[in-house]
Protein backbone atom coordinates (compact mmCIF):
# COMPACT_ATOMS: atom_id res chain seq x y z
CA UNK A 1 0.00 0.00 0.00
CA UNK A 2 1.56 3.02 -1.04
CA UNK A 3 1.72 6.52 1.60
CA UNK A 4 0.00 9.45 0.78
CA UNK A 5 1.82 12.50 0.83
CA UNK A 6 0.77 16.30 1.15
CA UNK A 7 2.25 19.21 1.01
CA UNK A 8 -0.28 21.35 3.06
CA UNK A 9 -0.17 23.79 5.92
CA UNK A 10 -1.76 22.06 7.84
CA UNK A 11 -1.99 18.43 9.65
CA UNK A 12 -3.44 15.92 7.76
CA UNK A 13 -5.10 12.96 8.86
CA UNK A 14 -5.24 9.98 6.25
CA UNK A 15 -7.68 6.52 7.20
CA UNK A 16 -7.09 3.43 5.10
CA UNK A 17 -10.47 1.86 5.30
CA UNK A 18 -9.39 -2.05 5.65
CA UNK A 19 -12.43 -4.21 5.17
CA UNK A 20 -11.04 -7.28 5.63
CA UNK A 21 -13.31 -9.57 3.15
CA UNK A 22 -11.40 -12.74 2.29
CA UNK A 23 -11.11 -13.64 5.82
CA UNK A 24 -8.53 -16.50 5.48
CA UNK A 25 -6.08 -14.39 6.70
CA UNK A 26 -4.11 -15.72 10.28
CA UNK A 27 -4.05 -11.55 11.63
CA UNK A 28 -5.19 -8.51 10.10
CA UNK A 29 -1.72 -6.77 9.78
CA UNK A 30 -0.85 -3.09 8.47
CA UNK A 31 1.24 -0.20 9.18
CA UNK A 32 2.56 -2.01 12.46
CA UNK A 33 -1.29 -2.26 14.12
CA UNK A 34 -2.65 -6.01 13.68
CA UNK A 35 -5.69 -7.79 14.60
CA UNK A 36 -5.99 -10.75 16.29
CA UNK A 37 -8.51 -12.19 13.77
CA UNK A 38 -10.37 -11.17 11.17
CA UNK A 39 -14.29 -12.00 11.84
CA UNK A 40 -15.65 -13.00 15.20
CA UNK A 41 -18.92 -14.88 15.93
CA UNK A 42 -20.60 -13.87 19.22
CA UNK A 43 -23.19 -17.03 20.37
CA UNK A 44 -26.06 -15.46 22.20
CA UNK A 45 -25.24 -17.48 24.92
CA UNK A 46 -21.55 -15.34 25.04
CA UNK A 47 -21.11 -13.10 28.56
CA UNK A 48 -18.35 -11.43 26.32
CA UNK A 49 -15.96 -12.17 23.36
CA UNK A 50 -12.40 -10.87 22.62
CA UNK A 51 -9.86 -9.17 20.43
CA UNK A 52 -6.58 -8.47 20.98
CA UNK A 53 -4.66 -5.32 19.40
CA UNK A 54 -1.28 -5.21 18.68
CA UNK A 55 1.22 -2.32 17.32
CA UNK A 56 4.78 -3.69 16.65
CA UNK A 57 5.51 -0.30 15.43
CA UNK A 58 7.90 2.06 16.94
CA UNK A 59 5.51 4.71 17.83
CA UNK A 60 2.55 5.07 20.17
CA UNK A 61 -1.12 4.91 18.25
CA UNK A 62 -4.12 6.13 19.31
CA UNK A 63 -6.39 3.47 19.05
CA UNK A 64 -10.29 3.70 19.16
CA UNK A 65 -12.70 0.78 18.90
CA UNK A 66 -16.93 0.61 18.21
CA UNK A 67 -19.28 -1.76 17.11
CA UNK A 68 -21.68 -0.27 13.97
CA UNK A 69 -24.45 -2.05 11.94
CA UNK A 70 -23.20 -1.28 8.84
CA UNK A 71 -20.07 -0.05 6.86
CA UNK A 72 -20.93 3.52 6.37
CA UNK A 73 -23.20 4.40 8.95
CA UNK A 74 -22.65 5.87 12.48
CA UNK A 75 -25.80 3.88 14.54
CA UNK A 76 -25.07 1.91 17.72
CA UNK A 77 -25.19 -1.45 17.37
CA UNK A 78 -26.35 -3.95 20.49
CA UNK A 79 -22.30 -4.30 21.85
CA UNK A 80 -20.10 -2.02 23.66
CA UNK A 81 -16.04 -2.25 23.49
CA UNK A 82 -14.15 -1.79 26.81
CA UNK A 83 -11.80 -0.06 26.61
CA UNK A 84 -13.18 1.95 23.83
CA UNK A 85 -10.25 4.13 23.77
CA UNK A 86 -6.68 4.12 24.41
CA UNK A 87 -3.47 4.76 23.73
CA UNK A 88 -1.17 1.92 22.43
CA UNK A 89 2.34 1.98 22.92
CA UNK A 90 5.16 0.44 20.51
CA UNK A 91 5.86 -3.20 20.95
CA UNK A 92 2.63 -3.34 23.19
CA UNK A 93 -0.69 -4.80 22.82
CA UNK A 94 -4.49 -4.50 24.02
CA UNK A 95 -6.83 -7.02 25.31
CA UNK A 96 -10.59 -5.54 23.87
CA UNK A 97 -13.48 -6.68 25.29
CA UNK A 98 -16.68 -6.74 23.57
CA UNK A 99 -19.97 -7.20 25.72
CA UNK A 100 -23.38 -7.31 24.34
CA UNK A 101 -25.84 -4.69 25.65
CA UNK A 102 -29.31 -5.19 24.39
CA UNK A 103 -29.86 -8.30 21.71
CA UNK A 104 -33.01 -8.79 22.61
CA UNK A 105 -34.72 -7.53 20.14
CA UNK A 106 -32.59 -9.27 17.01
CA UNK A 107 -34.06 -12.10 14.94
CA UNK A 108 -33.95 -15.59 17.14
CA UNK A 109 -34.16 -17.27 13.47
CA UNK A 110 -30.98 -15.94 11.88
CA UNK A 111 -27.57 -14.81 12.06
CA UNK A 112 -27.52 -10.84 12.28
CA UNK A 113 -24.71 -9.11 10.52
CA UNK A 114 -22.50 -6.05 12.34
CA UNK A 115 -19.15 -4.00 11.72
CA UNK A 116 -16.20 -4.18 14.11
CA UNK A 117 -14.46 -0.47 13.87
CA UNK A 118 -11.00 -0.78 14.77
CA UNK A 119 -9.18 3.03 14.29
CA UNK A 120 -5.17 3.66 14.68
CA UNK A 121 -3.83 7.26 14.50
CA UNK A 122 -0.21 7.87 15.51
CA UNK A 123 0.33 9.92 17.98
CA UNK A 124 2.40 13.37 17.30
CA UNK A 125 5.04 14.86 19.40
CA UNK A 126 4.84 18.91 19.95
CA UNK A 127 7.25 19.41 17.41
CA UNK A 128 5.84 17.32 14.52
CA UNK A 129 1.88 19.08 15.76
CA UNK A 130 3.73 22.14 14.81
CA UNK A 131 4.92 21.39 11.79
CA UNK A 132 3.32 20.87 8.26
CA UNK A 133 2.87 17.00 7.69
CA UNK A 134 0.60 13.95 6.54
CA UNK A 135 -0.82 11.61 9.53
CA UNK A 136 -1.64 8.04 8.40
CA UNK A 137 -4.62 6.75 9.73
CA UNK A 138 -5.76 3.42 9.55
CA UNK A 139 -9.14 1.68 9.56
CA UNK A 140 -9.74 -1.87 10.66
CA UNK A 141 -13.85 -3.26 9.70
CA UNK A 142 -14.04 -6.85 10.76
CA UNK A 143 -17.29 -8.55 10.76
CA UNK A 144 -18.95 -9.58 13.64
CA UNK A 145 -22.11 -12.14 13.38
CA UNK A 146 -24.15 -12.13 16.51
CA UNK A 147 -25.63 -16.14 16.22
CA UNK A 148 -28.80 -16.80 18.04
CA UNK A 149 -29.08 -20.13 19.98
CA UNK A 150 -31.45 -23.24 18.25
CA UNK A 151 -30.20 -23.04 14.51
CA UNK A 152 -32.08 -25.27 12.34
CA UNK A 153 -28.93 -26.49 11.02
CA UNK A 154 -24.96 -26.62 12.41
CA UNK A 155 -22.66 -23.78 10.59
CA UNK A 156 -20.37 -26.37 9.31
CA UNK A 157 -23.34 -28.57 7.70
CA UNK A 158 -24.80 -24.99 6.00
CA UNK A 159 -21.99 -24.39 3.71
CA UNK A 160 -23.41 -27.10 1.30
CA UNK A 161 -27.01 -25.92 1.63
CA UNK A 162 -26.64 -23.66 -1.07
CA UNK A 163 -28.28 -23.51 -4.20
CA UNK A 164 -27.55 -22.41 -7.75
CA UNK A 165 -30.06 -22.28 -10.52
CA UNK A 166 -29.07 -20.70 -13.94
CA UNK A 167 -31.52 -17.70 -15.10
CA UNK A 168 -31.40 -15.09 -17.48
CA UNK A 169 -29.44 -12.22 -15.68
CA UNK A 170 -26.45 -15.08 -14.79
CA UNK A 171 -26.18 -17.92 -12.20
CA UNK A 172 -28.22 -17.20 -8.84
CA UNK A 173 -27.39 -18.21 -5.39
CA UNK A 174 -30.08 -18.92 -2.95
CA UNK A 175 -29.28 -18.88 0.91
CA UNK A 176 -31.99 -21.01 2.39
CA UNK A 177 -29.87 -21.63 5.80
CA UNK A 178 -29.78 -18.73 9.01
CA UNK A 179 -26.08 -17.63 8.03
CA UNK A 180 -23.97 -15.50 6.07
CA UNK A 181 -22.82 -17.69 4.00
CA UNK A 182 -19.68 -15.70 2.56
CA UNK A 183 -17.64 -17.44 -0.41
CA UNK A 184 -14.00 -18.06 -0.24
CA UNK A 185 -14.13 -20.21 -3.78
CA UNK A 186 -16.64 -20.31 -6.20
CA UNK A 187 -16.01 -22.42 -9.65
CA UNK A 188 -18.69 -21.90 -12.25
CA UNK A 189 -18.04 -24.83 -14.72
CA UNK A 190 -13.82 -24.37 -15.19
CA UNK A 191 -14.28 -21.07 -14.02
CA UNK A 192 -13.13 -19.50 -11.13
CA UNK A 193 -14.97 -16.38 -10.34
CA UNK A 194 -13.17 -12.93 -8.97
CA UNK A 195 -15.20 -12.39 -5.58
CA UNK A 196 -13.42 -9.11 -5.57
CA UNK A 197 -15.66 -7.85 -7.95
CA UNK A 198 -18.88 -9.91 -7.30
CA UNK A 199 -21.03 -10.41 -4.02
CA UNK A 200 -18.95 -12.58 -1.98
CA UNK A 201 -21.66 -12.61 0.90
CA UNK A 202 -24.73 -14.01 0.41
CA UNK A 203 -27.45 -13.02 3.48
CA UNK A 204 -29.44 -16.18 5.20
CA UNK A 205 -32.67 -16.24 3.13
CA UNK A 206 -31.43 -14.29 0.55
CA UNK A 207 -30.05 -14.58 -2.99
CA UNK A 208 -27.02 -13.59 -5.24
CA UNK A 209 -26.64 -13.44 -8.77
CA UNK A 210 -23.32 -13.76 -10.69
CA UNK A 211 -22.91 -12.56 -14.15
CA UNK A 212 -21.01 -15.23 -16.63
CA UNK A 213 -20.66 -15.23 -20.11
CA UNK A 214 -22.01 -19.11 -21.07
CA UNK A 215 -24.55 -21.50 -19.56
CA UNK A 216 -23.36 -23.12 -16.40
CA UNK A 217 -23.75 -26.57 -15.98
CA UNK A 218 -21.87 -27.25 -12.94
CA UNK A 219 -21.18 -24.96 -9.41
CA UNK A 220 -17.76 -25.76 -7.16
CA UNK A 221 -17.30 -23.63 -3.96
CA UNK A 222 -16.06 -23.23 -0.57
CA UNK A 223 -17.32 -21.09 2.31
CA UNK A 224 -15.30 -19.09 5.19
CA UNK A 225 -15.81 -20.55 8.50
CA UNK A 226 -16.20 -19.26 11.97
CA UNK A 227 -12.21 -19.61 11.91
CA UNK A 228 -11.46 -17.70 8.55
CA UNK A 229 -10.59 -20.99 7.04
CA UNK A 230 -12.10 -22.19 4.24
CA UNK A 231 -14.70 -25.36 4.62
CA UNK A 232 -14.82 -29.05 2.91
CA UNK A 233 -15.69 -27.98 -0.80
CA UNK A 234 -19.04 -28.48 -2.08
CA UNK A 235 -20.44 -28.88 -5.80
CA UNK A 236 -23.69 -29.03 -7.26
CA UNK A 237 -25.44 -29.26 -10.74
CA UNK A 238 -26.67 -25.66 -11.65
CA UNK A 239 -30.24 -26.47 -13.16
CA UNK A 240 -31.93 -24.07 -15.32
CA UNK A 241 -35.07 -22.13 -13.79
CA UNK A 242 -37.71 -20.23 -16.05
CA UNK A 243 -38.89 -16.93 -14.81
CA UNK A 244 -42.32 -15.99 -14.69
CA UNK A 245 -43.08 -11.80 -15.60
Amino acid sequence: MLPVRASLPARISVFLLLLLATENTIAANVGGISLSQTRMVFLATDKAQTLTVKNSDNQTYLIQSRVQRNLDDTASAPFVITPPLFPLRADNRQLLRILPQDTAGLPTDRESLFYLSVVGIPAQTEQNSASNQVSMGLRFMIKLFYRPTGLAVSQDAAACGLEFNATAQGVRVNNPTPYYQTLGQLVLNHTTIDLDNQPSMVAPMSTATYSVSAPVTQAKWQTINDFGGLSTECQQAVSSIKETS
